[in-house]
């Protein structure tokens, strides 16, 4: 289940044991896929401009290596051995992998990790192993965050089995991450082996019931409605899109409407449990806020005639919706 793992086939080396070099030859990113044996000296001399263009930039050209347009670059701070193209050295400012690699250790000690070697797939990423022993594959540049106190790091491994033990303790077994992509569910199985999407926070407190064999309003039938919602004496008219076991007592009681209020029925589907239903009504309202957020009315356009602050929308959508609601009616034909 976590997504940070170690890759397939161990890491791709960034530095090179060669034989006639008396230490490791740092390779940069884009040419560790070049075998070790194809590193061989080459031979020819190395130009004064080379030497004068290498010290401005904190380097000493230590050979010629591989092909006529390659250098070994010794580093004037650290020794360590980089090899670099001549083109790199002409036109920009060569990196020191000694230095790098150094900075990496230096920094994942200060975050608490061990840094055990870049990702052969990422040269931005790296892997490091955490305190409590596992492995996780990082962004450079959050482990700086986290040395700099910005953020906390989190093992998905320790996560994994918190999130197991807790749910076992709830009747629950853990199955995978959650199917729509959040962070915050989890897809969990019930003892009845019924599967079902989670809050993790909801499991933590055992707020949780079995859409298929639970007592609560997860297990029961539900309903999708669209109305039409008219206040004659305020020249105000608007739809809403929800889900309830009991659409009637909904209208008049729990949304708090009074008697100046007209209820039109447009739409009403029923869903086997209230599980699904609220699934489906959340990724409904998630779809019509983000491709028709001007027909959304705010808030404020009626406040203090209904007991809520989303779900509601201009008519004009009134054909949309009814048309999505049609659609999930035929998805669910048992319903």
């Amino acid at each position: 289940m976590p997504k940070d793992t170690l890759p397939k086939g161990g890491p791709v080396p960034c530095s090179l044991s060669i034989p006639h070099l008396d230490r490791p030859l740092h390779i940069p990113h884009r040419s560790r896929h070049i075998p070790a044996l194809d590193w061989t000296p080459h031979p020819g001399p190395i130009k004064p401009e080379w030497q004068a263009l290498a010290a401005q930039k904190g380097f000493r050209v230590h050979s010629r290596i591989r092909d006529r347009l390659h250098l070994v670059l010794a580093c004037m701070i650290c020794g360590a051995l980089t090899a670099h193209h001549l083109h790199t050295l002409r036109t920009a400012n060569p990196a020191c992998g000694g230095c790098q690699h150094r900075a990496r250790i230096e920094t994942a000690q200060a975050a608490g990790l061990t840094f055990l070697h870049r990702d052969p797939e990422s040269r931005h990423h790296g892997f490091y192993r955490a305190a409590c022993g596992h492995v996780l594959r990082r962004n450079f540049g959050f482990i700086e965050r986290v040395m700099r106190g910005e953020v906390d790091i989190r093992c998905e491994d320790c996560l994994q089995l918190r999130d197991a033990e807790t749910a076992r303790k709830q009747g629950w077994t853990l199955i995978d991450r959650d199917p729509l992509g959040s962070d915050n569910y989890r897809l969990y199985q019930h003892s009845c082996g019924h599967r079902q999407r989670v809050a993790r926070v909801n499991m933590q407190w055992g707020q949780v019931d079995c859409a298929k064999c639970g007592s609560s309003w997860t297990a029961r039938k539900s309903y999708l409605y669209l109305v039409r919602l008219t206040w004659a004496d305020q020249g105000l008219s608007l739809i809403k899109l929800g889900y309830s076991a009991n659409p009637a007592k909904r209208f008049r009681h729990q949304l708090g409407l009074d008697s100046s209020a007209k209820i039109e029925v447009l739409r009403s589907i029923g869903l086997p449990t209230g599980h699904l239903a609220c699934a489906i009504e959340k990724k409904l309202h998630a779809d019509l806020r983000k491709r028709f957020p001007d027909q959304v009315i705010p808030p404020a356009a009626y406040a203090g005639l209904i007991n809520v602050v989303t779900e509601i929308y201009h008519p004009d959508l009134t054909g949309h919706i009814r048309a999505r609601l049609d659609k999930i009616a035929r998805d669910h034909p048992q319903s």
